[in-house]
């Protein structure tokens, strides 16, 4: 490898405040033991967008994003940014990580001011929210009335007559509104939509991947304007998305979430608020697994680290990946 090389890089973990650089630097070591043994972890995050809303106020949504981070840089970039982002850096080869799924960010500016065109990206982010979420419901009605799914569904076949007594709520769960409709008639009307049509899942799919990599142009925790846009990220991710109708990513087995607890306990059990539900950080991630028997670690090229902790990490990979200190 040479300096003129460029590479996307996974670095991790970012110092902890005022964390002694010994202990980012154990953390990083547990971190990239767990990844060898049981695959790259897919982290959650909660972004906020803000949308201006008529006569006044501010509309915020909140959506779940699962993710693996990494940025296209040249060797010789790497020091400062590992400097910022963690003691740890993973180099893979650019167009083999494509291959597996590495897809950048969509940045989406903040907006300044309300009722300016400055929302128009914040208010697409939220159409793609709202298009997917008719989505699930008109998949929800498709499954519900689908004839040859019914008895896997419901434990009986359909009768002739059967009737959905559809139902909207309030955000407390309050039922305000009840709508009986004939089964029969949803079927129809299902067949209508779907004449021709992408399948409702494969639609809702591909607009799990849009909220997974839309992200915020400036850096609202730093004041940093186009703090994030200046990143260069790339991303895989998870969030319920599926290729050739198997999930890109898995659960965590019990066994793997306490191993996380147990590296960085503030992190993983941090709890976030995903509809209502407050979970884990760790309960909500997940394990990147887009085909069977696929692992990173076959795509490592090199692994950058402190100069004083190249045997150490070299005693966790071994032999499967060549160690070296940052130039």
């Amino acid at each position: 490898m040479t300096l003129t090389d460029r590479y996307f890089f996974h670095t991790f973990p970012r110092p902890k405040q005022n964390e002694a650089p010994e202990a980012a630097l154990d953390r990083a070591v547990e971190i990239l033991r767990f990844m060898k043994e049981a695959g790259l972890v897919l982290a959650p995050e909660i972004v906020t967008w803000e949308i201006g809303v008529a006569g006044g106020g501010v509309d915020r949504l909140q959506v779940l994003q699962q993710r693996a981070c990494f940025t296209e840089l040249a060797i010789g970039e790497l020091r400062g940014h590992a400097a910022t982002f963690g003691p740890i850096s993973v180099a893979f080869n650019i167009d083999q990580l494509r291959g597996a799924g590495l897809t950048p960010v969509i940045y989406v500016p903040q907006h300044f001011g309300m009722g300016s065109l400055s929302q128009l990206g914040t208010i697409c982010t939220k159409a793609a929210w709202h298009t997917r979420y008719v989505l699930e419901r008109l998949e929800e009605l498709k499954m519900m009335s689908d004839p040859d799914t019914a008895v896997a569904r419901w434990g009986h076949p359909l009768a002739p007559d059967a009737v959905a007594n559809l139902t909207n709520t309030d955000p407390a769960g309050n039922v305000i509104a009840t709508y009986p409709v004939p089964m029969e008639n949803i079927q129809s009307i299902m067949k209508y939509i779907g004449y021709r049509n992408i399948p409702f899942d494969h639609s809702i799919g591909m607009l799990s991947v849009f909220l997974n990599i839309f992200y915020p142009t400036d850096n609202m925790h730093s004041g940093e304007l186009l703090g994030y846009y200046r990143q260069r990220e790339w991303r895989l991710i998870g969030g319920g998305i599926a290729f050739n109708e198997r999930p890109v990513a898995r659960p965590l087995t019990p066994t793997e979430r306490e191993r996380l607890m147990t590296i960085d306990h503030q992190f993983w059990s941090r709890e976030l608020v995903v509809n209502g539900n407050s979970q884990t950080r760790c309960a909500l991630a997940s394990i990147y697994d887009p085909v069977e028997n696929w692992n990173f670690v076959d795509l490592v090229q090199a692994i950058f680290v402190p100069g004083p902790a190249v045997d150490r990490v070299r005693a966790v990979v071994e032999d499967r990946v060549p160690v070296q200190a940052y130039p």
